[in-house]
């Protein structure tokens, strides 16, 4: 709580004080009190304080006496109180109309008010109050540090907040969803609405949250946000839900930044466990993909360890961004396993349970095993799967999304993780302009080319067909070995491929022309076909190796 001009009317001393003009502002807060004996008081009083004067050092000044009230509200003023009669006659009308438009109250004193008497009763006030407020700072510290003490979890700790201020509690995470709460979400549905999925601009005064309890809104004024940080790391939000018309006390702001500090200890304490989790998990995952385990059962039995339903078959599933910068990168990876959205996503998409796929960074990228219980649409629910992950996150990086072909045992788990990692490594230099959703199962030729482990007999093929080409396209630092693609590509239709590669139709004959010189024979319809494998079979070894 603190002490407001309404207040202050109240202390018996000011019975015969009268407001006079700024009634709007009576719920001002006063923090201190101060007397006008200079005419630049400007440099001695602070925000929320209570002037009290008999404008002496001013009162032969009119100039002064009008800019004295705007110059006051610039300091967010509480209020001003004048004794006239000795120095002025009347308080000045323009002073009166100036109130008014500032809302600052404007008190006239009595001609027997004493102004020393006055300030020490404010004064007494303030300390009674904060007294009051360090007493109640105290008491909700120990009571929050017992419940600490105890081991209470975040849905504990909510609850017992709430308690103490007698007010709905939401706790949300930096995605602004609600992870912990007061009310009884069986009976009750919560929406955190915002502009914006992020709360890094906001102001208690000018925020713009909205939370949906069932049909009833909390908005701006209803609503108090208090952040919680621990160093520079930000964790989430404690959001308070105000009754129309309740003010925000001192009491409740110091409640709230009590419990913000420690349920952001709370957060620190659950981080740590889990990352070391996190830990235990990703060398569970690195030994799967090692071939560590011949036993299926032994494999499916470790993983319920991490509350994990492995089975089978199952698809892995690789996300990658196109961030370069390993910070940034790490901290969208990061922030993409903390929301927890992605296994959502996963369990609503695929009507599966939730505790039947893992989540997991590893190997400079995102995997997720996701065991399936029926094939019915699979593809088109994976395809949408992804595109709900890129609409969700895909706003500040590209993501590049590869699926693998249907695992159905824990010996092809190594060999599948590989061929999403080429369906990635093909398709990646398309990143930089746009995300991706991509299968193993539509790549076609590289899916055959990736089984052969011999990579010369691979560049053989790719020189006898393509060499001169390519060594042209190197000495003359020309784009033959493009057009040969985009010919291909719209099935040899000479102004379709002129249309595409922006060029004049009488250009792309004369490249045509070219390649012939070279030994491409277009018009043979069994060389073409060689040409075209050799042309993906050239694509594919560039892919492995960088």
């Amino acid at each position: 709580m603190y002490v407001t001009i309404n207040d202050v009317i109240k202390i018996d001393s000011f019975k015969g004080v009268e407001v006079i003009a700024g009634e709007t502002g009576l719920a001002r807060r006063v923090s201190n009190v101060f007397f006008m004996e200079v005419p630049d008081i400007f440099a001695y009083i602070d925000e929320h304080g209570l002037l009290l004067t008999t404008l002496y050092p001013v009162a032969d000044k009119p100039e002064e006496i009008h800019a004295l009230i705007p110059k006051l509200a610039e300091m967010n003023i509480a209020g001003i109180a004048v004794k006239p009669g000795r120095y002025v006659a009347e308080i000045p009308a323009s002073m009166i109309e100036q109130a008014n438009k500032y809302g600052i109250p404007l008190m006239k004193l009595p001609d027997d008010a004493n102004l020393s008497i006055l300030s020490n009763q404010i004064l007494t006030k303030l300390l009674d109050v904060r007294t009051s407020v360090l007493e109640f700072r105290n008491k909700m510290h120990q009571q929050l540090l017992d419940l600490l003490l105890e081991g209470a979890d975040l849905n504990r700790f909510v609850h017992s907040i709430a308690k103490l201020i007698d007010a709905p509690v939401l706790l949300l995470n930096t995605e602004l969803e609600c992870i912990a709460s007061s009310i009884n979400t069986e009976q009750k549905e919560i929406k955190v609405l915002h502009q914006s999925n992020h709360l890094e601009h906001y102001s208690r005064k000018t925020n713009n949250l909205t939370v949906q309890i069932n049909d009833h809104a909390y908005e701006k004024n209803d609503i108090f946000i208090q952040s919680i940080y621990a160093g520079e790391s930000e964790f989430g939000y404690l959001v308070i839900l105000l009754e129309k018309e309740t003010n925000i006390t001192e009491n409740l702001i110091v409640a709230v930044e009590q419990a913000s500090f420690l349920v952001a200890f709370l957060f620190q304490t659950e981080q740590s466990l889990l990352q070391k989790e996190r830990n235990h998990l990703n060398s569970f995952v690195r030994d799967i993909f090692n071939d560590q385990y011949t036993s299926q059962t032994e494999v499916m039995e470790k993983a319920k360890v991490f509350k994990w339903k492995l089975s089978f078959p199952l698809v892995i599933l690789s996300i990658k961004t196109n961030i370069k910068e390993s910070e940034k990168k790490l901290s969208i990876y990061y922030r993409m396993l903390d929301s927890g959205l992605i296994e959502r996503m996963i369990s609503e998409i695929l009507d599966i349970p939730i505790q039947n796929c893992k989540l997991t960074y590893y190997n400079d990228s995102l995997i997720c095993f996701i065991s399936f219980t029926s094939e019915k649409r699979l593809k088109e629910n994976l395809q949408q799967l992804g595109e709900t992950i890129i609409s969700r996150f895909g706003k500040n990086s590209h993501l590049g999304i590869s699926i693998s072909d249907t695992v159905d045992s824990i010996s092809q788990i190594r060999e599948h993780y590989s061929n999403s990692t080429l369906v990635y490594n093909i398709y990646k230099e398309s990143l930089e302009h746009e995300s991706f959703v991509h299968f193993y199962e539509d790549i076609g030729l590289f899916r055959l080319f990736h089984y052969i482990e011999d990579s010369s007999i691979l560049e053989k093929f790719v020189t006898e067909k393509l060499g001169s080409v390519i060594e042209y396209d190197e000495r003359k630092d020309a784009n033959l070995l493009e057009t040969l693609r985009y010919y291909i590509k719209n099935n040899t239709n000479l102004q379709k491929t002129a249309d595409d590669m922006f060029v004049h139709y009488n250009t792309m004959r004369y490249r045509m022309n070219k390649l012939k010189e070279l030994g491409i024979d277009v018009k043979s319809g069994f060389e073409l076909t060689d040409i075209s494998v050799a042309y993906q079979l050239y694509h594919y070894l560039k892919t492995q190796k960088k």
